[in-house]
């Protein structure tokens, strides 16, 4: 279920608000409608999110330089986060990818420390605090975000840099290492500094684990393709299949879902949620409830292609295409038993 909000589409990316930032907006400014919280505060909590924002926009501007389709930005209360595409793994366009947000706070710094500097004579000295107060919340975020820990800005920085004289994996790896150090450290501090600080911690530590995952996945699966590892006896049904018909298969074969074909070409998928829902099982033929917007691979695709498709739409197998032909079936389960295999044989 969505529970964001669009906003608003700069660079033909969409920006959305969840619903829980919604709650903690609403919650900051009746604080402040309380008088629990100054109403400065809370419009600068708010500007620190539009600057997030900002800082999202530029990574996402310059991936889509290099050809990196970026889905959404959605803003959380944790802060922004952008919903893009593999990240290209040549060292110098991930570093430019990465170093871009850093620079961007800074220059938000700069721009209204020079700002302070010309009002400071002729505003209100609470307006100038606003200014500075402001200011050191970019520098802040941008030397936070050039921590050289996963998935810090910084993290990204130290792969990129480390890539252009070893492989990209072992570049990953003690980038990795380092940021899970600088986690466990931080968290110690926490105990002692705030508790904040721990929940940091478990967020750069967790989010570097996932980071190694996902190159590993990458790492192995470049180059194959899914006609390789893709199930080409598949089992199908045909649209004037009655939903009786088509459960009676479900049960011999133990699959949740079927494509629906005709004269080999793919018409349909239909799944144990679209038979169960059926009033008249005996009459109520498949072409009236099948689905039809479908998501598909080409043969010649990379697996990892596949595999971000599976994971993006929460989906267990994808139907492999060519010219409208099914040609067969790639699911998780072949993904990940073809990985387990290269895991053990490069571990050999």
């Amino acid at each position: 279920m969505k529970t964001s909000l669009k906003i608003l589409r700069v660079f033909n990316i969409p920006i959305e608000l969840d619903a829980s930032f919604l709650i903690l907006i609403i919650f900051i400014y009746l604080m402040a409608f309380l008088k629990l919280i100054s109403i400065q505060l809370a419009v600068l909590i708010t500007l620190v999110f539009v600057t997030v924002v900002i800082h999202e926009l530029s990574h996402s501007y310059v991936a889509q330089r290099f050809g990196v389709e970026i889905e959404r930005i959605v803003l959380l209360p944790i802060g922004g986060v952008s919903q893009m595409g593999a990240i290209p793994q040549n060292p110098r366009q991930e570093l430019l990818i990465s170093i871009v947000g850093p620079l961007t706070n800074m220059v938000i710094a700069l721009a209204l420390y020079l700002l302070y500097l010309v009002s400071n004579p002729y505003l209100p000295s609470m307006i100038n605090n606003f200014v500075m107060e402001f200011t050191l919340v970019n520098v802040v975020l941008g030397l936070f975000n050039l921590v050289p820990a996963f998935p810090m800005d910084g993290g990204r920085i130290l792969r990129a840099i480390m890539a252009e004289k070893i492989d990209y994996l072992r570049a990953t790896e003690i980038s990795v290492y380092i940021g899970k150090i600088m986690a466990i450290a931080m968290a110690v501090a926490g105990f002692y500094v705030s508790i904040f600080l721990i929940f940091i911690a478990l967020f750069i530590y967790i989010g570097a684990d996932q980071e190694y995952k996902a190159t590993l996945i990458s790492s192995l699966l470049t180059g194959m393709k899914i006609k390789e590892i893709m199930t080409t006896d598949v089992k199908t049904l045909a649209p004037q299949d009655t939903v009786k018909h088509a459960l009676e298969k479900m049960f011999e074969y133990k699959h949740m879902g079927y494509p629906v074909t005709e004269d080999d070409h793919l018409k349909g998928i239909v799944t144990f949620h679209d038979l169960s829902g059926a009033e008249d099982r005996q009459n109520t033929t498949l072409n009236q409830i099948m689905t039809t917007q479908l998501i598909t691979v080409h043969p010649d695709e990379e697996v990892a292609s596949a595999l971000e498709k599976i994971s993006t739409n929460n989906l267990g197998r994808l139907p492999v295409v060519e010219e409208e032909i099914l040609v067969g079936i790639i699911s998780k389960t072949d993904i990940f038993k073809v990985l387990e295999l290269m895991k053990n044989r490069t571990e050999k």
